[in-house]
């Protein structure tokens, strides 16, 4: 693997490099709005990109775009007027405003935003009505709990962001950008601004990683695993980078964890071929599609041609949209005439071989995304008997409703099974369990 080449060509491919798909989205979104709430005042200047849009952080892609639309002080006094939940009047009145323009797509106006779904363009558009305070942050409503006043302050943390990576010539965007699709790719939550925080202060902590050149990113990303991984995985929040404002995080600290393991398997890398085989695994299908040089595509595509397989492997990345937001977890039942059944994850702890003719029974034993949504399942057999017997399988199946799937260990390989919940169109939650078939 040429290393230089190869991350070159993977962060400029996964960079979110201007907002041209968003922007005639963004452009009517806030014609609608002004006419309605500025009337003669309309000149595009009320709606702003936040989030990782909005900081120069989002990958290529990205499904959920925030944005926030500043609406006149006196709009705010005739909802604090209001009796009862008036953070929820104003999400719905907003929404009626847009559903006017947008008669046929999907809107919702609760908890903090009006989501508004454009499963066509495959993503969706968190919008935050919000009044701007003297100090340049903004209120907007939380309609939870019966209703509240929150404060946000994004524009110092946009302003954090594009000098941070001015600062170090795309560095700080495109290591924010590797943990997005690290994230993704190993299947759990990670706040967006979390991550832009813990890259910022990685940074500062570290000079070289400010002036790191691409050839020097596998040494640099397993210091930034390194960080993440010391992080206190108990910790409530985080002071966001810019505004210092509290970041929680969804996913619970599973980062450091996750981050851990990550450092341990680049950690006992010894060559640059090595490098290909951890990041690809850290980093999915994406990553090897830019590797320059790949000995992991030549010996795969020496495989195939010795054993003249098909090549039916799907992958979720050229399916659907990542975008992972939510918890999944996935376990396997192992049974087999005679024999006491027993849970694959406790086997593969205990390092109890899992062996041939055993009938496995996977599951969801955790999912918090919010219905509706659909669930797909891929068992990919690798391995030089997978090639052999022209079953290395791959292809990504619709579940049949009930949550689970049936399999037989038939013979033996480093096999896997992977789960994904889609919703709008998005691959919003997966996971990944690792069914290694030992000699018998």
């Amino acid at each position: 693997m040429n290393v230089s080449d190869t991350f070159s060509s993977y962060c400029r491919s996964i960079h979110l490099a201007s907002t041209d798909s968003y922007d005639v989205t963004f452009s009517e979104i806030c014609k609608t709005l002004e006419r309605h709430y500025y009337e003669d005042d309309a000149d595009n200047s009320h709606l702003l990109y936040v989030g990782s849009v909005g900081r120069g952080t989002a990958v290529d892609g990205t499904s959920d775009v925030d944005l926030l639309f500043v609406l006149p002080r006196d709009v705010k006094s005739r909802f604090d007027a209001y009796e009862g939940n008036k953070q929820s009047c104003l999400l719905q009145e907003v929404k009626d405003v847009l559903a006017k323009r947008y008669t046929q797509t999907t809107l919702k106006g609760d908890g903090q935003a009006v989501v508004i779904d454009f499963s066509s363009k495959h993503y969706t558009i968190d919008l935050v009505p919000a009044f701007e305070c003297s100090d340049g942050s903004y209120d907007y409503p939380d309609s939870n709990d019966g209703g509240h006043w929150k404060r946000t302050n994004p524009l110092p943390e946009q302003r954090a962001c594009k000098t941070n990576d001015k600062q170090t010539g795309s560095n700080y965007s495109y290591c924010c950008n590797i943990l997005r699709a690290w994230k993704d790719e190993q299947g759990f939550p990670f706040s967006g601004l979390l991550i832009d925080t813990l890259v910022d202060k990685f940074q500062k902590e570290d000079d070289d990683a400010c002036h790191a050149s691409f050839a020097d990113y596998p040494a640099m990303l397993g210091q930034l695993f390194k960080m993440l991984s010391s992080e206190d995985a108990t910790q409530s929040y985080w002071y966001a980078l810019g505004s210092n404002q509290e970041i929680s995080d969804k996913g619970h600290g599973k980062f450091v964890r996750k981050a851990s393991k990550a450092y341990e398997l680049l950690s006992a890398v010894e060559s640059d071929d090595d490098f290909e085989s951890a990041f690809v695994e850290l980093l999915g299908n994406v990553f090897s599609s830019c590797v320059v040089g790949s000995s992991r595509d030549k010996r795969l595509s020496s495989l195939a041609e010795k054993y003249d397989v098909r090549m039916t492997e799907q992958f979720i990345t050229s399916v659907y949209f990542i975008d992972i937001k939510y918890n999944l977890k996935i376990d396997c039942t192992v049974t087999q005439d005679g024999f006491r059944t027993a849970y694959l994850c406790d086997m593969l702890k205990r390092h109890v071989p899992l062996l041939c003719r055993k009938d496995l029974d996977f599951r969801i034993v955790e999912n918090d995304v919010p219905r509706p949504y659909e669930v797909y399942w891929k068992v990919r057999n690798c391995g030089d008997e997978a090639y052999r017997r022209d079953c290395i399988r791959g292809q990504i199946v619709k579940d049949a409703g009930k949550g689970h799937r049936h399999e037989c260990t038939n013979f033996r390989g480093p096999h896997y099974v992977e789960c994904y919940v889609i919703k709008s169109g998005i691959c919003v939650a997966r996971d990944r369990i690792r069914v290694p078939i030992a000699e018998q």
